[in-house]
């Protein structure tokens, strides 16, 4: 089991509706830093673009960590907020790859196993006097469930790898990974961090379909072919269209992923 670099204030509950939604009711100032909410049963997960996370009750990870101290300013002030996608998606990225080298990480923020989604983050940031207060991250990881919905593109590191998972075992492991992501970055490697996350970038240099719902400030959805090349210091994607070679830089808001 990998070694925490800094303690952590675990609390465990059976059932809730969102990991996410009891940090923010829990926060105070007295929040100790790396607080995690861990469930069994989370009831109404939600996922970026309020998209609805679904878990089998004690067969998958949904958990949230809150940060509160001066390393969630110091984040957010060298790298607008977007490191943190970057941090938490590279880090369970590295555990996962000891098991299986066909994991990838699909931008923003997902984790796909042999072509199907197996995790997905959120992160929240609460803003005061135009800075980052607080932030809670909420991570959903498929890990011993075996039934999915046929109609989404779900899987889990079980059905895939065959192997039953210790689920506490796995967290601490995901936490320890995380924590040494960030301090990574604290010692000025976050360079090295981008080029790990372009490196196992989903569908790198292969052509893919999107909608493009927002482009120069102009909403026109529209569908797009394209080549994604990988994602520039400030976490936007950038793509290479077909047919004039160009190549487009997309926020979160302006783009959206088909195939």
């Amino acid at each position: 089991m990998n070694k925490l670099i800094w303690p952590i204030h675990l609390i465990q509950l059976d059932t809730v509706r969102s990991t996410n939604q009891y940090a923010k009711k829990i926060i105070s100032k007295r929040t100790p830093n790396w607080t995690i909410i861990n469930v069994i049963h989370q009831t109404h997960g939600k996922g970026t673009k309020n998209n609805h996370w679904y878990s089998e009750k004690g067969k998958n990870l949904t958990f949230s960590i809150i940060l509160t101290s001066s390393l969630v300013h110091f984040i957010s002030y060298i790298f607008t907020g977007y490191l943190h996608n970057i941090i938490i998606c590279n880090a369970i990225h590295k555990i996962l790859y000891n098991y299986t080298h066909n994991c990838w990480i699909k931008w923003p923020n997902d984790i796909i196993l042999y072509d199907k989604k197996i995790g997905g983050i959120l992160i929240e940031n609460n803003i005061k006097f135009c800075s980052i207060n607080y932030t809670i991250i909420g991570i959903g990881l498929n890990v011993n469930q075996i039934l999915f919905d046929p109609k989404l593109k779900t899987s889990s590191l079980r059905r895939n790898l065959k192997i039953n998972f210790n689920l506490k075992e796995l967290l601490l492991n995901i936490i320890s990974s995380i924590q040494k992501e960030y301090l990574y970055i604290i010692s000025n490697q976050k360079i090295q961090a981008i080029n790990y996350y372009n490196t196992f970038l989903y569908k790198r240099n292969q052509r893919s379909c999107f909608i493009i719902k927002r482009h120069n400030h102009k909403i026109r959805p529209y569908y797009l072919q394209g080549i994604i090349q990988k994602i520039n210091k400030y976490g936007h994607l950038i793509i290479q269209v077909n047919k004039h070679k160009k190549l487009f830089i997309f926020s979160t808001n302006d783009i959206q992923f088909l195939f």
